[in-house]
């Protein structure tokens, strides 16, 4: 059996860990040969390493091309030529992705395509493919026509949670055969020890955040909390673990607060457990999940959850808040006393 899978890259996130999880329990099976397309390559992608052996990784996008196209993009809005050169090269990169995937899944001789999200849906040619194309689904939010028809030409959706299978239900009216729930593997042994490794930090009393740093994890949010526990007496450091496209407004809101002594931006970190292990609690203001990995994780080193009840995810891992704390969305002076109870 040959499996390929799609995604757009190895950057550390919760959806990238699980990826990872599941090609490193599939390469121990002796029938399966594993291929797998990342979109781009870039600078950040510290999953890369950590790719079993006997998998193969191809790219469609270097990183030299990857990080030629992040400085366009941040280059668009000075002119109307850089606007239109970026254009052109967005059109030209799709191009260059349905014939990369198109020629690779006429010659691979595939049993099963899995994509891994939403990222490659608009370049697989659905009609001329005769294998299986399963979707994985990992988070909740308005599904747009447009994505609801892609939905429909898949075999199989997977979801990873119950909640998240009657939300996608009642979104797409697609029929129920279609869906399965697999819930996300997680390598307890391996968490427990990495958590263990030292680490030169010498902070002893933080909360912890992990997670890539998007406008979704809300990040505003947390910040902007943790500054009203400051001045109601918490002393506490906020550590965020990770790296995204709002890092630098994140830093910026920290300095007009005057939290850049007390709130500590470490980047992206290839093991981050001992940090969590370490923290005195893992606060979570995420508005739109599937099943946080984060979550599970703290769980699983013992370190208490405060979480906001987006839609989908930290109710079930939670168990509607026997195993931790599970705050209203927009609720934070709750979330504020909840934190300052501990």
């Amino acid at each position: 059996m040959k499996i390929l899978f799609l995604h757009k890259w190895l950057v550390m996130g919760g959806i990238e860990r699980i990826l990872i999880n599941y090609l490193s329990i599939l390469s121990q099976e002796n029938d399966l040969q594993i291929d797998v397309l990342i979109d781009y390559d870039t600078e950040s992608s510290i999953f890369r390493e950590e790719i079993p052996s006997n998998v193969n990784l191809f790219h469609v996008f270097e990183r030299n091309y990857f990080e030629k196209k992040k400085n366009l993009y941040k280059e668009k809005n000075n002119n109307l030529i850089k606007k239109i050169i970026y254009k052109i090269t967005n059109f030209r990169e799709k191009l260059v992705k349905r014939k990369y995937l198109t020629n690779l899944v006429r010659n691979g001789n595939y049993t099963v395509i899995i994509n891994f999200s939403n990222h490659f849906d608009p370049y697989i040619c659905f009609n001329n493919i005769k294998i299986p194309i399963i979707r994985w689904q990992h988070s909740t939010y308005e599904i747009s026509i447009k994505e609801k028809n892609f939905l429909k030409e898949y075999d199989k959706i997977v979801v990873i949670c119950e909640d998240m299978r009657d939300f996608l239900l009642n979104q797409t009216k697609i029929s129920p055969e279609k869906f399965s729930v697999i819930y996300n593997p997680v390598n307890i042994e391996k968490i427990r020890r990495l958590s263990n490794e030292k680490i030169d930090f010498i902070i002893e009393d933080f909360f912890v955040q992990v997670a890539r740093i998007d406008k979704n994890k809300k990040h505003k949010d947390l910040i902007l909390i943790y500054s009203e526990l400051i001045k109601r007496g918490i002393t506490q450091k906020l550590v965020i673990i990770g790296d995204g496209p709002e890092l630098n407004s994140l830093k910026h809101l920290t300095k007009q607060l005057n939290l850049q002594d007390k709130c500590i931006f470490l980047g992206e970190i290839s093991n981050p457990y001992p940090y969590m292990k370490n923290a005195t609690l893992f606060l979570h203001t995420s508005e739109k999940e599937g099943l946080p990995t984060v979550l599970l994780e703290s769980l699983i080193l013992g370190v208490p959850v405060i979480a906001i009840n987006c839609p989908t995810g930290p109710r079930e891992i939670l168990d509607n808040g026997k195993f931790g704390v599970l705050v209203d969305m927009g609720d934070f002076e709750s979330f504020i006393n909840k934190t300052k109870e501990y």
